[in-house]
Parts: C-alpha cells; structure tokens; sequence
C-alpha cells in the first residue's frame, strides 16, 4: 500500500516547484540567435550540459526542412538566457526510408574533415541511385564524395560550410556540387548529408573542445586506493577462523 502523502512533504514539494524560473534558449550566432525554446531550472547552473532538439522549420520557417533535426547544447547563462553552441544535425528516419526504394542502390560515407578555420567537422552523405550498381562503382562515388567534401571544408569557415550543409536552396547546397563530380561515374538520383557531427573547435573557442573529446583526468600519481572497509561480521568471522597462539 502506497504510503500518504504528508502536508509537509507536499508543502516542500510545492516550493521546489515555486523556486525554478523560466529561462530562453538562444541559439548561436551561426542561426542568428533565434529563440529555440525554454526550459525550467532552480538554479541556472543546473542547464550547462542540457541538450536541445529542434527541426530546421522551426528556426526558418520553412517547411520543406522539416525533415533536418538540429541538436545544440547549453554552454553558457544569464539570469534570463541559456546560450547554446550546434552539435550537428541528422535526418529523420522517415525522411530516409522514403528515399530507398527497392532496386535501388543506397550508398553512404563517413569522412572526418577539417575546415578552413580549425574545426573538425564529421559528415555522413547518403547518395541514392535508380537502379542497381556495382561495388567498385560505388567505391568509386565513395572516393569521388570525399574529394568534394574536404576540398569544400578545406575552402570554407564552419559557419560557411555549415551553410552549404543545410541551405535550402539546394542548387547552392554542398550536396549539388557532389551530385555534379559524381555525374561522371553514374548518373545518381539524389545526394543528401544525412549526418553532420562537431568533433572539435580550434584552440582559443570558448565552447571547445566537446566533452567527448576531451582527455580524461589522471589520478594523481603515489596515492593508492583507500580498502573498504570491513564490517563487524566478517572480522568476527575472520577472528573465530584464525588459528590460536600457544
């Protein structure tokens, strides 16, 4: 049987509630610093680490992004704001199943590049073709994919490269100069970054490293462990079972 609620529990609980304010999160300045939603907190530093999910039509209004969810992270407060940096974005499950369809060849890349201003940016492109093609062709639109996308990055800062990732003008897009290089090899039907990632940030930027990437501490060197303590029953135990001195 659940155990009642007493007035001065529910009274403390009502409180807790009472004490948390309202704080807007602002995107960076990357997305113009649009307002991307609110979240509650008692004590502002508790949002520094919280992770945010909006789609792209919520910062453009446009609803053919729908499908592009961007993922940002708190760094930074005041008494009103939480300030984000971008973690990246990724496509929607539905949005990729719509693409693959049957005899019909999906070919996708992993390709770690660094940009024009120190950051290192992971990008996943999914290329779709008609018809059904054959590995070293595909090895080939592999090959071709990563020449395009490092030369872009090598070119372009990451708020200019992010840019051409999710413009929605696509023949601006990163994604138009890839299907054109791979036009060459085999007429594909379509080309999408279906996954952006930040790894890192140059030296200097506040917001940087990300904590994954960040070493993890050393213990400090010549202090050993303290045992665990042992309790009452096992050192009586240990007592009985020791032989006796004469």
């Amino acid at each position: 049987m659940a155990r009642r609620q007493t007035s001065r529990e529910a009274k403390k609980l009502k409180d807790k509630w009472k004490a948390k304010e309202w704080y807007s999160i602002v995107a960076p300045d990357l997305f113009n610093r649009a307002k991307i939603g609110e979240t509650l907190a008692d004590d502002p530093t508790k949002l520094v680490g919280r992770t945010v999910e909006v789609t792209l039509q919520d910062l453009t209004g446009d609803f053919r992004m729908m499908h592009i969810k961007l993922k940002f992270k708190i760094i930074d407060h005041t008494t009103s704001e939480a300030f984000t940096r971008f973690l990246g974005h990724d496509l929607t499950s539905d949005f990729i199943r719509r693409q693959t369809r049957r005899k019909r060849t999906k070919m996708e890349g992993v390709f770690d590049v660094t940009t024009k201003d120190g950051y290192r940016v992971r990008l996943k492109p999914m290329a779709i073709s008609d018809r059904r093609i054959q590995s070293s062709v595909q090895y080939d639109i592999r090959r071709r994919m990563d020449d395009v996308i490092g030369k872009a990055a090598n070119d372009h800062t990451f708020s200019e490269l992010t840019s051409l990732v999710l413009t929605s003008d696509r023949d601006k897009a990163l994604v138009s100069s890839v299907l054109k290089e791979c036009r060459s090899i085999y007429p594909l039907r379509r080309v999408d970054i279906r996954k952006m990632e930040v790894l890192s940030a140059p030296e200097g930027v506040s917001d940087a490293p990300l904590d994954s990437m960040a070493p993890v501490p050393e213990e400090p060197p010549g202090e050993e462990p303290e045992a665990p303590e042992k309790d009452a029953k096992q050192a009586d135990m240990e007592k009985k079972a020791a032989p006796e001195k004469e």
